[in-house]
């Protein structure tokens, strides 16, 4: 994958879910019960991602599909382990964000936003381009109402962190904790040539279909 391609909004939203959910599923085959710690390579590749899309000035545009990218997943995710029930868990899990994240400027709440707003998109027909439907523009008005003026790479950051942090768990809960299930889900998902041989999977790859409204390339 070319430098190019790697700063492309799927591209990095990808990376971001494959470091946390193997970062998780490494973490638990430890004996871990909480959250892995801060991965600052993982953090160090998203900072300079956006730097390059604020010196095109683009970082607003391309966030914003980054953002979709996220959330898109999450809520596949989400889908796929609850069915019908991922809206309430949704709701729930919300309450919770708001009750812990107190401090000025928290994504969380912004976050749970945005995935209400994919869970509610759910089977209507996938956007043709950048701001090219209603969802994306519905997407578009918290995350716009969330950056504040000469922030706004701090607070993309902060925002794609904290979806790239909740997908990367479910993704791992789903695949049952297996870094292998993980690798091979995600390489199926991924066009992109691979310069190291595949893992072996377990029977758990690929056990649900891809969210079937996507985010930008």
């Amino acid at each position: 994958m070319t430098e190019a391609m790697k700063m492309k909004p799927r591209a990095v939203a990808m990376d971001l879910i494959r470091t946390t959910a193997l970062d998780g599923a490494a973490y638990r085959a430890r004996g871990g019960q909480d959250a892995p710690s801060a991965n600052w390579g993982m953090l160090d590749r998203l900072t300079a991602a956006l730097t390059a899309w604020q010196e095109e000035s683009a970082l607003r545009e391309k966030a914003l599909l980054l953002i979709e990218w996220l959330a898109v997943e999450m809520a596949g995710y989400t889908v796929s382990m609850l069915g019908d029930e991922a809206g309430s868990w949704l709701a729930e899990f919300g309450d919770e964000v708001r009750r812990e994240q107190r401090h000025d400027h928290p994504a969380g709440p912004t976050a749970i936003e945005i995935l209400t707003i994919i869970l509610d998109s759910e089977g209507q027909e996938a956007r043709q381009g950048p701001f090219g439907d209603g969802r994306l523009q519905r997407i578009g008005v918290p995350y716009v109402r969330y950056l504040r003026v000469g922030r706004s790479l701090e607070d993309v950051r902060e925002l794609a962190l904290t979806l790239a942090l909740w997908a990367g768990g479910q993704l791992t809960s789903l695949m049952g904790d297996d870094a292998e299930r993980v690798t091979g889900y995600l390489d199926d998902r991924d066009p992109a040539p691979r310069t190291r041989p595949r893992p072996g999977r377990g029977s758990g790859s690929g056990v649900f279909a891809a969210p079937h409204v996507v985010g930008g390339a």
